[in-house]
């Protein structure tokens, strides 16, 4: 059966309840005041005030957003100080007659490597090749190398005869093709004791009896804390925090040096970066090198252009002699480490270096959301504003998107891809380009947070405005001559979700009225698709996926496709189009039928991604719960074969199998997120409580190490960025955490446009003791907060004027106190002063027709 639920993720369909008793449910009468003139801050700390909770103000302590546009690197982590010596495989002069390159066995090359050249020992058992270095001669050194990494590679690093670093196999930070993409690096000392006196030694690259790919060196850097670089080598980086104050930096190089100093923003940033330069001696080029991590930060940066390795990530300048201002103009969507380097002999310092940020640009105060929430437990509060940060760097003006394909030379962002001045991009580094399917999160994430709606808007009407001919609605607009694609049909039916949703969140009803045929017209060429056995087959001309290509009839785009109907249906009911809201509703429960009657495995107890398939996905199996698909047993069974066949600790894998599918077996936030709706929809403590464990391990640990503060596109089965250094890691789709969290967690969804009725059912689990938050609708701010004590739950709730709203209490209450009075006891109803209705629903106890502000107390 299909749940006739208004948003797939509400708590329980109340228009099949039947009311138990009809009571008079008092509101709290010197709270019950209009809001919607109040600051959200201070209408919500009243409301949590009256449970005893923090104000909600406190939150803002989490929040991640600037003050100011213009910004400043917070730190600086690593500099060169004294660099002794640099030897790089992109020159034939620095390895062989610099460096004194040897070589041992068959097969050592330079070859290229995304973009990159990297000196390659080759693959036979203890081949090797080594380098000359030339030291300072005075006590340690500490050698950093960058490489082309791979999965499979096993060699040694040698001084001499002594081994001193080692590198092995190893599945972490590794998931397609078995190597990282893009350049990594690592660090290693060399004691004195190895070093001549004259201050060279032999480093060498050897390879293991099992070396896979072998070693793949790009460049090596010796520095040391004592002694002198001996010219023609190494450089030196002279007061690296200079730079961050009133002082300046200054970096000198050798013709065999490449000084560098790293500085840190904190957190992830965008914009465009622009110093001082004073060009001392020779004729420096500076470069300055990019990454989201300290993996992959080295002097090719990190991925931004697709296809990788093409365009020339890395920014470079050539300052004119003497003192001049550098402003790049080339927009970085998505960084928190920033390298500086020179790359060619000379003297420069380097000051007053800032970074202007441009993500949200319509957004005149970047910090005052309108949306807000709290709890007791911090790293959900984190993943909350995590979310919130992630989504406005996604918000970008519609003129600075990625080019595709990219082009060798330097890169840039500076392609009109969406209507507006600005729109919702899926990743603040990549794509930058417009797609359905990431909207379906971060949508109403932008709009629980900021409350600013234009860029979702100007997101959903790109794709509504150009319909192909046959109604298709595209799922992405890669910039001329690409165009709007057609290969994505999952996305189409994502379309309509996202226009209903949007509807659901602002109540534009000129908006709904604008696309209604648009929507009419995409479902009308999906009706094409669907065989006379109500699936629909895809064809491989529309099997664009999340994360991969598949085509037939398959369990998760059916399942997509029954929720559009739904919310094609819903959408109809508004615009009072019986008959098509009549035929969508049809067609959603045959869909669901169809499904339920070809792709079950009732042997696993889970839905296979194809008929006849081996392998059952999570998004087939989470999808059809959300959509109403999988309801009672069978939504259990399913949620059950998934958290204990794909559960990993760091959240669920794609696919149980391999065979017979190209579902890509990683770890999705996109998906997990829709994982979080199923477990929620089950409507038990149990699926609640799952929830929050799905949640903790899928994304918590995103908060730590040197990624912290924005979530991710993918996650490798190892819990490392699952596409290597083009990983966006701050990517719109990921942060279902928050919309979770507020609609779930906290328990506020809309049931009609812009919130004029509106539903609050918490979801208490996990540990979490209480919640509180505001949630922006175009009436003014709702402000919601639970408390758990022992036996009793409290919730305090003040809704704009206008709006009204029911209350869904936990499963097993027994006893309700409103306003004092005791208005519901062991089953049964107890007269009072009526201003609404409660209602069983199940285990649910619903109070309805609720206004203004109410306190209720159970027990």
């Amino acid at each position: 059966m299909m749940r006739n639920w208004t948003r797939h993720h509400f708590r329980a369909s109340l228009a099949t309840v039947g009311s138990v008793a009809v009571i008079l449910v008092g509101t709290v009468a010197a709270t019950s005041v209009t809001t919607a003139h109040r600051s959200p801050a201070t209408a919500a700390a009243t409301v949590g005030g009256l449970l005893g909770l923090p104000a909600i103000s406190t939150a803002q302590s989490y929040n991640l957003s600037p003050a100011s546009r213009t910004l400043h690197p917070t730190a600086t982590t690593e500099s060169t100080g004294l660099l002794a010596d640099y030897v790089s495989a992109a020159s034939s002069t620095s390895e062989l007659s610099a460096h004194a390159l040897q070589t041992i066995g068959a097969g050592s090359s330079v070859i290229t490597v995304d973009g990159a050249p990297v000196r390659r020992s080759g693959t036979d058992p203890d081949a090797s090749f080594s380098y000359l270095l030339h030291g300072s001669g005075k006590g340690t050194q500490t050698v950093r190398v960058e490489e082309a990494g791979s999965a499979s590679s096993s060699y040694d690093v040698l001084v001499g005869n002594t081994v001193v670093h080692t590198r092995r196999p190893t599945s972490a930070d590794y998931a397609f093709g078995g190597r990282a993409i893009g350049l990594e690096h690592y660090s290693f000392t060399v004691p004195a004791k190895y070093i001549a006196a004259d201050g060279t030694y032999r480093l060498t690259f050897r390879n293991t009896a099992a070396p896979g790919d072998g070693a793949q060196i790009a460049g090596v850097w010796d520095s040391a804390t004592a002694g002198a670089a001996q010219a023609p080598f190494g450089g030196s980086v002279t007061n690296p925090k200079g730079a961050l104050t009133t002082g300046s930096t200054v970096l000198k190089s050798d013709i065999f040096g490449k000084p560098y100093v790293i500085y840190d923003f904190g957190k992830d940033v965008a914009g465009t970066i622009s110093f001082n330069a004073d060009s001392r001696s020779g004729s420096p080029k500076v470069g300055v090198a990019f990454s989201e991590s300290t993996q992959f930060l080295t002097t090719q940066s990190d991925f931004s252009q697709d296809p990788s390795g093409v365009a020339t990530e890395t920014h470079f300048f050539q300052p004119a002699p003497g003192r001049s201002a550098v402003n790049d103009s080339v927009i970085r969507g998505g960084f928190r480490y920033l390298m500086v380097f020179l790359d060619t002999p000379g003297e420069l310092a380097v000051s007053n270096l800032t970074l202007h940020f441009t993500a949200d640009p319509d957004n005149p105060d970047l910090r005052n959301y309108q949306g807000a929430f709290l709890s007791s437990d911090t790293t959900l509060n984190k993943l909350w504003y995590s979310g919130a940060y992630t989504t406005q760097l996604a918000t970008i003006a519609s003129n600075t998107g990625r080019p595709y394909p990219a082009q060798p030379g330097p890169v840039a962002n500076n392609v009109t891809v969406a209507k507006g001045t600005s729109f919702l991009s899926d990743g603040a580094k990549r794509d930058r380009l417009d797609w359905g399917g990431d909207n379906v999160v971060s949508g109403p994430v932008s709009l629980l947070t900021t409350g600013r709606g234009q860029a979702v808007q100007n997101s959903i009407e790109w794709f509504g405005d150009h319909p192909f001919p046959n109604g298709e609605i595209p799922g992405v607009y890669l910039p001329a001559p690409a165009g709007f694609q057609s290969a994505w049909g999952e996305y189409a039916a994502w379309w309509v979700h996202n226009y209903w949703n949007y509807y659901l969140y602002t109540g534009d009803r000129s908006f709904l009225d604008s696309y209604y045929s648009a929507m009419k017209g995409n479902l009308a060429w999906f009706a094409t698709q669907v065989g006379s056995d109500h699936l629909w087959n895809v064809s491989g001309s529309t099997n664009g996926h999340w994360g991969y290509g598949e085509s037939g009839q398959e369990t998760y785009d059916n399942a997509v496709y029954a929720l559009a109907l739904q919310d094609a249906a819903a959408a109809a009911a508004v615009e009072e189009d019986s008959s098509a809201a009549t035929s969508y509703t049809t067609r959603a429960s045959q869909t669901a039928a169809a499904v339920n009657a070809t792709l079950w495995d009732d042997t696993a107890g889970a839905y296979r991604v194809l008929p006849n398939s081996a392998a059952h996905p999570l998004d087939g199996n989470a999808m059809a719960v959300v959509a109403g698909i999988a309801t009672g047993d069978r939504a259990t069974r399913a949620l059950a074969f998934v958290h204990k066949t794909l559960g990993t600790p760091n959240g669920e894998l794609a696919v149980d199998s391999a065979d017979n599918n190209s579902v890509s077996n990683v770890i999705s936030p996109f998906v997990s997120y829709q994982e979080l709706l199923a477990d929620s929809a089950l409507g038990t403590s149990a699926g609640d409580t799952q929830a929050i464990s799905d949640l903790r391990r899928t994304w918590a640990h995103m908060l730590t190490g040197d990624t912290a503060g924005t979530l991710w596109e993918t996650v490798s089965p190892t819990g490392g960025l699952g596409l290597g250094s083009y990983t966006s890691m701050a990517h719109g789709w990921g942060t279902g955490p928050t919309a979770y969290l507020t609609n779930q967690l906290l328990g506020v969804t809309p049931t009609s446009g812009g919130f004029a009725t509106f539903q609050i059912a918490p979801r208490p689990a996990g540990g979490v003791t209480w919640a509180e938050g505001t949630v922006p609708t175009p009436q003014g701010a709702i402000q919601a907060a639970w408390r758990q004590t022992g036996q009793s739950f409290q919730i305090a709730v003040t809704a704009p004027t206008g709006s009204t709203y029911r209350i869904v209490l936990p499963a097993g209450t027994g006893t309700v106190v409103v306003g004092g009075n005791t208005v519901y006891r062991a089953g049964h109803a107890v007269a009072g002063a009526a201003t609404g209705t409660v209602s069983r629903s199940g285990t649910d106890l619903v109070l309805t027709g609720l206004h203004g502000t109410s306190v209720i107390t159970t027990s």
